[in-house]
């Protein structure tokens, strides 16, 4: 009876509390109104209101309606940045969801696991021998099951492959965990709650299947289907559908579930070693409210929790399932932030424009608002009307943002899915999530960026003095006069720049990296006046030499309005520059990741399952394909390699993402490529000093990511939990490698099976005899394994090519991201020349009453034009290039943690640099055609 009382008093308090919240609302907006129309002598509020909105109307609506190209390209500038930030952070936030809402349904009412220490649930393994320590548990109604969670191929029938998640459950004592709901198979009188079929999932093939896999390649009920699990194509039967909710939702629906049988044969976890029993991921266990009220509030899990850690052997531990989804977040952590940082990029540039438009709109209309003010307006109500006009082209652009940013969503998300799955998780993503948060904050952003890019403007709109009004280019003289002023401010922000490049980051988020970014594109922006001063001064001689009058004209134009100029060029400059300094770090750590490739990868053959060059990183090689590959006669030496993800724990107690890496090191360090220490030493050196002491002080190497990451020095002691207790290792060195920004722990073979008893092998690198041809031997190898072995084998040369596509691939979106900041720096460009038409609009009309063609006109706009994509260059380049080392030294390793060799893409610089120029020209093309209609008859009757 009481929680029936409850609902009511809760649902009338929330009404009481968002009444209470309107009330206060409500009164917080009439004080504004009040405060912004105070009541004048003979003049009331609403009067004063009244006026506003005629002012309004006939200043700025009628503005607006008659420039509708200029008011077009900065509503569509605005919406670019918008839909670009909301691409972005959907695409991140659909990324984190997809995984979290599947780690939720597959736990179901789980409330603690048992796993192996330090392992990912996917790729460690618990014995099932271990359920039988748990009776006493059982006893006091705690409930237990054994679970299998892998990763698998989908051959579809369409010869598509892509990574599925694979269950195996206990499934007759799992329906206590996991909600389990059924679609109808339309091609048969199956129950939908529960399939006649169920009891088919026991055969040796049964399988329920994800409802996405279903619809999308019309599986029904007895169809059979093929996954691609480690070296072997395995055929399975569909027992039953399950339905988009509870388990069934998991993963987008592509989802496989099995008997735990079923999937301990599919992925050889049966029993293989000295525990002799099968192998599980995890096992899940409920525990009942009468063992949770024996913890505390913070944690009602530690008094069982304590125990259950007694009852376990050395090398296994209890968690709870939410740990999973703060490993998933920290696993992408520095890809998502990096990501939305860049998505910024256009909405600056729009910045930019905004502040373009206003400026030229105010100082096109200066005698207007002169005028207005000697005939008695108010600073404050002219600062109100333009600050309401870019108020309202903020709601506008913003508006359209959102839904070009829903619409961009679908290439977001497939460009961050492939990032995910190649780098990350092995899986990809698919869906889509919507939050309304976050199409407020993208409506907030594009809101406050607009109205921050405003603001200067409108503060000179409401400081214009009627008399000041009357002098024409009064504005510009202000700005020739002042811009020195602009200079200081200019330098300090580049000293701000500077202090900020030095600082460390916090929790490796480069947090001063890009508060130094944003000062130096400030402080170029500032310096820009000054800088503009001087360089057109020394081109105008240049102009007049190869344009003639025409390109004389067109610079002296440019001088007169250098505020206009000034602000042109800036927003091209932080266009290009964003895309000098992406362009140069993408290319410096392609070139990096390249030279890497060739000093590393010294084998003729690269064998791997085709499983794992398809997305399952955990896929494994048959042990009779390494021995008859070992032992073959053209083989002069192999190195069997393994990976495993891990979950390390620092010395500072929080548990980081890593990969241990296995190899045959008397093998990598007689064959293999050199890998680069940081300290100077050579592979030979540094391997061989660990193998000769592998017994006496048992040693690995580390990547610079993970030590980087770690906090970690050549010489440490570090720590990994493993089956056999606590495994305590010496840091022999550290050296560069580009593979994974989590980090590896690479050890040798000898030392991982002291530990681990695991002779798993991932992958071979093959080194043939010198006579030997890799391309014969290699169609040898897949005519012999081909009718039972699924194997992908490359040649040194095909293994080098797909890690450079890899890298491309994982870099397609930033590049996007530039271009988009390109095109909104460019519609600032076209923005200015037609107001800059307008503007002198007195003189073109002159010079066409004087004897002006229309093609003279036309061409000095052009030159203009040109001028504008040469001084935007010129500085985005300069400013790029400070900006490019700063992506490179510093954001770029703070958030992955490598070093990055500085290098110059000559060749994309030089197309984009043409790129810009043809594009600028061409944007002059439409203000060309409006300046040379100028009617000179009507410009000198107004005169």
């Amino acid at each position: 009876m009481a929680e029936q009382k409850t609902q009511p008093e809760l649902s009338g308090a929330w009404q009481r509390f968002k009444k209470a919240v309107l009330v206060l609302l409500k009164k917080i907006l009439r004080f504004l109104l009040i405060w912004l129309f105070k009541e004048k002598k003979g003049q009331g509020f609403y009067d004063q209101f009244a006026s506003f909105i005629r002012l309004f109307r006939s200043l700025i609506v009628r503005d607006l309606l008659k420039n509708k190209l200029r008011t077009s390209l900065t509503v569509f500038g605005i919406a670019l940045g918008v839909a670009i930030l909301l691409a972005i952070n959907l695409a991140n936030l659909t990324a984190v969801d997809h995984f979290k809402q599947s780690i939720d349904r597959i736990g179901g009412k789980t409330n603690l696991e048992i796993t192996a220490s330090g392992s990912s649930n996917a790729t460690g393994w618990v014995p099932e021998s271990i359920l039988a320590n748990f009776g006493w548990l059982t006893k006091a109604g705690v409930k237990l099951t054994p679970v299998i969670e892998q990763s698998a191929i989908f051959k579809a029938p369409t010869a598509d492959r892509f990574v599925v998640r694979v269950l195996g459950l206990d499934m007759l004592a799992d329906q206590a965990f996991r909600s389990y709901d059924w679609q109808l198979d339309e091609n048969s009188a199956h129950s939908k709650n529960r399939p006649e079929t169920f009891f088919n999932i026991f055969e040796s093939d049964g399988a329920f299947i994800g409802p996405q896999l279903a619809r999308y390649y019309h599986l029904n009920i007895g169809r059979t289907f093929s996954l691609l699990i480690n070296d072997q194509e395995k055929r399975f039967q569909v027992a039953g559908i399950l339905s988009d909710k509870g388990l069934g939702g998991a993963y987008g629906g592509d989802l496989i579930v099995m008997d735990i049988a079923t999937a301990q044969q599919a992925f050889s976890m049966t029993a293989r070693d000295q525990w002799g029993d099968g192998r599980l991921s995890r096992i899940d266990a409920i525990i009942p409210d009468s063992l949770k009220s024996k913890g505390t509030i913070e944690d009602p899990f530690v008094h069982i929790t304590s125990q259950l850690e007694a009852s376990l052997p050395v090398g296994f531990e209890v968690s709870r399932p939410e740990r999973r989804s703060g490993q998933v977040d920290k696993m992408l952590r520095a890809y998502r932030y990096n990501l939305t940082v860049l998505s910024f990029i256009a909405l600056l540039a729009g910045m930019f424009l905004i502040y373009n438009t206003m400026s030229i709109t105010v100082i096109r209309r200066r005698t207007e608002i002169g005028t207005l003010r000697a005939l008695g307006v108010s600073r404050k109500m002219v600062g109100l009307l333009f600050g309401t006009e870019a108020l309202f082209l903020g709601v506008l652009g913003s508006i359209l943002g959102i839904g070009l940013g829903l619409l961009f969503e679908l290439g977001a998300v497939k460009a961050v899915s492939s990032t995910v799955q190649n780098l990350y998780m092995g899986i990809g993503v698919n869906g889509f999530s919507y939050s309304p948060l976050e199409l407020v904050k993208s409506f907030g952003f594009g809101l406050l960026t607009t109205l921050l890019g405003a603001l200067v403007p409108i503060i000179e709109a409401a400081s214009v003095s009627p008399a000041e009004s009357i002098r024409r280019a009064s504005y510009e003289s202000k700005i020739r006069q002042g811009h020195k002023k602009l200079m200081w401010v200019g330098l300090g922000l580049a000293v701000i720049a500077a202090w900020s490049w030095q600082q460390p980051p916090i929790d490796r988020l480069p947090l001063f990296g890009f508060i130094s970014a944003f000062c130096i594109l400030l402080s170029a922006a500032f310096l820009m006046p000054t800088f503009l001063n001087w360089l057109l001064q020394r081109i105008e001689p240049l102009a007049f030499r190869y344009g003639k009058q025409e390109g004389k004209l067109a610079i002296k134009q440019l001088r007169g309005s250098l505020g206009r100029t000034s602000v042109a060029v800036a927003s091209l400059m932080v266009g290009i520059a964003m895309m000098v300094s992406l362009g140069i770090m993408i290319g410096s750590f392609r070139e990096t990741v390249k030279t890497w490739v060739q000093q590393t990868l010294k084998a003729d053959l690269w064998i791997e399952p085709v499983a794992k060059g398809s997305g399952q990183f955990n896929a494994k090689l048959s042990p009779q394909v390494v021995d008859a590959i070992r032992y073959a006669p053209e083989v002069e030496a192999v190195d069997a390699f393994y990976e495993l993800p891990i979950q390390f724990k620092n010395s500072k107690g929080s548990v980081e993402p890593a990969r241990i890496g296995v190899g045959q090191w008397h093998i990598a360090k007689d064959y293999g490529g050199e890998l680069r220490f940081l300290d100077g030493r050579s592979s030979r050196e540094v391997l061989g000093s660990v193998l000769d002491h592998l017994m006496s002080d048992p040693s690995v190497i580390v990547t610079e990511s993970f030590a980087n990451r770690n906090n970690i020095r050549t010489g440490q002691m570090i720590t990994l939990d493993t089956h056999a207790g606590p495994m305590d290792l010496r840091v022999a060195g550290i050296y560069t490698d580009y593979s994974s920004d989590l980090g590896y722990i690479a050890m040798p073979r000898e030392l991982y099976n002291l530990y681990y008893e695991d002779d798993s092998t991932s992958g071979m690198a093959v080194y043939l005899d010198k006579d030997a041809s890799a391309d014969e031997v290699k169609g040898r190898l897949q005519r012999k394994f081909g009718g039972r072995y699924l194997l992908n084998i490359r040649s040194n040369k095909e293994l080098k090519e797909e890690v450079l596509r890899i890298f491309d691939n994982t870099f397609a979106i930033t590049y996007a991201l530039h271009i988009v900041a390109i095109l909104v720096a460019l519609l600032g460009v076209m923005n200015s020349l037609l107001a800059m038409v307008l503007a002198a609009r007195r003189d073109f009309g002159i010079l066409k009453y004087l004897g002006a063609s229309t093609a003279q006109i036309k061409k000095t706009i052009l030159i203009q034009a040109g001028i504008f994509g040469l001084l935007g260059n010129l500085s985005g380049f300069g400013v790029g290039l400070i900006l490019s080392f700063l992506l490179v030294f510093v954001i770029n390793k703070q958030s992955f943690g490598w070093t990055i060799q500085w290098h110059i893409p000559f060749a994309f610089l030089i197309q984009s640099f043409l790129l810009v120029m043809i594009t600028a020209v061409f944007s002059g093309l439409i203000p060309a055609r409006l300046a040379a209609k100028t009617p000179a008859p009507e410009v000198l009757h107004e005169e």
